[in-house]
């Protein structure tokens, strides 16, 4: 199956929106093709951010990078590999979803650098955390896609893919990219241990409320119990508040959908009116904004995200949520791109590289620059970025 009958098969809206964006055929001619299909995408206005796109992203800039996993003496520094492509090469990257902001910014990030470096990529997603099958589908269509090079794979499910991608690591360089891959299945990891998304989450609630300061009741929203990451940041969470004052009222697990992550939040607020905060995933902390203000409890129960999306991020600003931990999904989803290039053309790479952990209140937003947190106001998905046709 080729790559185009990858996204016209399992994301038909996507192939539509594709065909449809004004010199589609064009992408090919690197940054300026993506440029011109995100114009297009956006309603064919060339925004602000676009104009100093260009000029942001040429310059070398000095990322929050760590390595993850490796020796406690290894202190160097992590640099961005910004060579371009020496050959068109085309991978596919396969998403959870792309219903909430965080993956749009992956997205954003990944697409952008794809067409800077001549990478040629095609996107896909499975539609949500419970869709494994889908996800399973679209894996062995592009393990078996002659023209695919190699392949970032944001998982559904910790386990649940591993039997695919044995023998096709074998041969092609597989990253996984936020979420983690149980097993030897990949050869390469672009994330966070959310572990320590968990745990700055955690300590900042501990800071707030040691031991003897007062009991305060919480409660804690995951997201899908199968999902890679739940059970990490549940971990690191709960470390972070053992021997504070801080308590879990209840524990609410659910797909992260807006609707589904609504009704938790509507339920746990009738069944524990005396809860102090709303902490978890960023689709709960959106949705918690509103729910708050229609029942005028936003002065009495406080909001902290554990990751960051486009709406938290703006809540964060007005002062709606308290804080939230960021783990910088733009950066990740460029140096997604990086590090696979780097594979393909034998190069040097990391085993498991991503940025560091930051946990930003409202007057801390400006410490690190927006574009490496959330993509631009009106940006929509990108499916598709056609490689360059010989080096740059």
């Amino acid at each position: 199956m080729k790559h185009k009958d990858t996204m016209r098969t399992f994301y038909p809206r996507a192939w539509r929106q594709y065909l449809a964006w004004p010199g589609q055929r064009s992408l090919r001619r690197g940054r300026q093709g993506l440029l011109a299909a995100l114009v297009a995408c956006c309603g064919g206005m060339l925004a602000p951010w676009a104009v100093a796109l260009a000029a942001d992203t040429e310059q070398a800039e000095a990322w929050p990078l760590r390595r993850w996993q490796g020796p406690e003496r290894d202190t160097s520094p992590v640099l961005p590999q910004r060579q371009p492509a020496s050959r068109p090469w085309q991978i596919c990257a396969i998403y959870p979803h792309l219903k909430d902001g965080y993956w749009l910014a992956v997205n954003y990030g990944m697409m952008e650098e794809a067409a800077r470096l001549g990478v040629g990529i095609s996107v896909a997603g499975a539609g949500g955390y419970n869709d494994l099958a889908m996800q399973r589908r679209q894996v062995e269509a592009c393990a078996a896609d002659s023209q695919i090079d190699g392949m970032l794979l944001g998982t559904v499910s910790y386990d649940g893919l591993g039997d695919l991608l044995t023998s096709y690591a074998a041969a092609h360089p597989v990253v996984a990219l936020v979420n983690d891959v149980g097993g030897q299945a990949v050869q390469g990891r672009v994330g966070v241990p959310w572990y320590e998304l968990g745990r700055e989450t955690g300590q900042w609630l501990a800071r707030r409320h040691p031991a003897g300061s007062g009991p305060v009741t919480v409660a804690w929203f995951l997201g899908p119990r199968d999902a890679g990451w739940v059970l990490f940041l549940d971990a690191g969470f709960r470390d972070a508040i053992a021997g504070s004052d801080v308590t879990l009222a209840t524990v609410q697990w659910g797909d992260t959908g807006r609707s589904v992550q609504r009704q938790l939040v509507e339920d746990a607020l009738d069944t524990h009116p005396d809860l102090r905060y709303l902490v978890g995933n960023a689709v709960m902390a959106e949705v918690a904004v509103s729910e708050l203000h229609h029942r005028g409890w936003q002065d009495r129960v406080g909001i902290v995200s554990a990751y960051m999306t486009p709406g938290v991020y703006r809540s964060l600003a007005r002062g709606s949520i308290l804080a939230a931990a960021t783990d910088f999904p733009v950066l990740q989803g460029r140096l997604a791109v990086q590090q696979i290039l780097a594979r393909l053309e034998g190069r040097p790479a990391e085993p498991y590289v991503g940025p560091d952990v930051a946990l930003l209140e409202r007057d801390q937003i400006q410490r690190f620059p927006a574009q490496w947190t959330v993509p631009p106001a009106g940006f929509n998905p990108v499916f598709q970025v056609e490689p360059m046709s010989g080096p740059q």
